[in-house]
């Protein structure tokens, strides 16, 4: 008895190390961010989740084999990053490892030498060829497969542009039609659109002009000419980043909004359509503009989107330099899940100025331009399910994106996201009662709604023939009912009428 007493104790003290041990592994691997994974709930509270990304390795001048010095853009193309360095006036290509594959800064030109001069943006095509707003000399410059130059774009011979305007571009993207938009810095009147060319076509997509209802009623009833003449134009703002999807739309970032362009609800982000006109889906709870709140005390401030990727399947992650964090949508504009963390520890960036998904969403890149270097960041199991759940569902695979529902529920219990998926997949399948459950568990009234009317009709249609014999016979019961009260009633008159004789 002794003896079995002394196992069992062992046995007990073994599973209790192991599992101290295994608590620890875990505890270490999360106390290795400095981050927190989280998104927002239906009622607005911040709901942490597991990790959807965790931290990697850091591609530095160590990996590089090369300085870099402020890099302001990246790019990904053939597993290869795409570096805008300028501060090295140049273009740095480096492989998937990080090591340096060539730089261009200075290539031949017209039977001379030319050079970049601080570029803050570039592009990549399918052909190879590449483009790059060479900031500095106020043109962009489009190179070939091997670098060969094949011609520049210089400022436009409009009168659309003020001549006191410098033509500075800074981001550039090209459509698969060869129509080249750009922004350019001081210009607010949209994006600059270049036919396959070089011609300038016109401006696209111009944001739109947002205003305090009060300051405008006061501004343009009730103020003198002086005070107006004081008081700050109402003009557009300007596009930070633009990144251009599958489908040739256009995602672009604004980051100079203040407080009250928050408060009136101005777009911190648009996806832009080939006429320019926003198509962005906003049909979450919330605004698309990052965090819901900001900290007291000046510790933080408004999220502010520098750069912007998007996936084949409609979801997309928007950079916030404010705090270094990741964002991510779906194509409805509901947040999935929000990481990241401004600072030098792991996993932190100083100062995150772009980001790049390499293929499958496994990797996410974030260009730091204080620290001159990539952080790269590994999906987790649970950030693959679930954005494994959103491709089956975008997909139309309504019994894999049932299954991988179920998959990210076993991570995330609270994950409201999951629920809805769910409920979706079963409302392809035509199980609405089931379907409704799922949606009132992701408190999402409007499909809770649709479901509600598809089920409201199967039941009528089920049940019409009970229905209606049902409806009849009440309907007969109470024409039965009227007519013996109406018998009733007569009898009684009569009685009444001789025993009056």
């Amino acid at each position: 008895m002794n003896l079995r007493k002394k196992m069992l104790r062992c046995l007990i003290a073994f599973v209790m190390i192991f599992c101290f041990i295994a608590d620890n592994e875990l505890q270490q691997v999360y106390a290795d961010t400095s981050y927190d994974t989280y998104s927002y709930n239906f009622w607005g509270d911040d709901v942490l989740q597991p990790p959807t990304y965790l931290p990697g390795e850091t591609i530095d001048a160590g990996r590089m084999g090369t300085t870099l010095n402020y890099p302001e853009d990246m790019f990904l193309f053939n597993e290869c990053f795409y570096i805008a360095d300028t501060g090295n006036s140049r273009i740095v290509c480096l492989s998937n490892s990080g090591s340096l594959l060539w730089e261009l800064g200075i290539f031949s030109h017209e039977g001379g030498e030319d050079s970049l001069n601080k570029p803050q943006g570039l592009c990549v095509t399918k052909e190879g060829h590449i483009y790059v707003a060479d900031s500095g000399n106020g043109r962009i410059v489009e190179f070939d497969a091997e670098r060969n130059f094949i011609r520049e774009i210089i400022r436009p011979d409009t009168d659309l542009i003020s001549a006191s305007v410098d033509f500075i571009p800074t981001k550039i993207v090209v459509d698969e039609a060869g129509r080249i938009y750009c922004i350019s810095y001081g210009i607010n009147m949209g994006l600059l659109e270049f036919d396959k060319n070089g011609v300038f076509q016109g401006f696209m997509g111009a944001t739109q002009v947002s205003t305090n209802m009060f300051d405008y009623i006061w501004k343009n009833y009730f103020s003198t000419a002086q005070q107006q003449e004081r008081m700050e134009t109402i003009i557009p703002t300007e596009y930070s980043n633009i990144f251009m999807d599958q489908e040739n739309f256009i995602y672009a970032t604004i980051s100079n909004l203040d407080e009250d362009d928050f408060m009136n609800g101005a777009d911190a982000l648009r996806r832009l359509n080939p006429t320019g006109t926003d198509v962005l889906r906003r049909l979450g709870n919330y605004d698309i503009k990052g965090d819901l709140y900001t900290m007291s005390g000046g510790e933080s401030d408004f999220s502010k989107f520098v750069d912007v990727s998007a996936t084949t399947y409609g979801c997309y992650f928007v950079l916030d330099s404010t705090d270094g964090k990741v964002f991510a949508y779906d194509y409805d504009g509901n947040s999935l899940f929000i990481f990241g963390k401004k600072g030098n520890r792991v996993g932190s960036a100083a100062q995150a100025v772009a980001i790049g998904v390499s293929d499958e969403e496994e990797q996410i890149y974030i260009m730091d331009s204080i620290m001159n270097c990539i952080l790269v960041y590994d999906i987790t199991e649970y950030g693959r399910q679930l954005l494994s759940a959103y491709e089956k569902a975008n997909a139309g695979d309504s019994q894999g994106a049932y299954a991988a529902w179920q998959d990210v529920l076993q991570f995330n219990a609270n994950s409201e996201f999951a629920y809805i998926g769910i409920g979706k997949a079963l409302l392809k399948e035509g199980d609405y009662k089931e379907a409704m459950k799922y949606f009132k568990l992701g408190n999402s009234r409007k499909y809770y709604t649709r479901a509600f009317k598809f089920y409201r009709k199967e039941l009528m249609q089920e049940n019409f023939s009970v229905i209606m014999t049902v409806l009849g016979c009440l309907l007969g019961a109470l024409a039965v009912f009227w007519i013996y009260k109406k018998i009733k009633r007569l009898a009684g008159d009569a009685r009444c009428n001789i025993s009056k004789l």
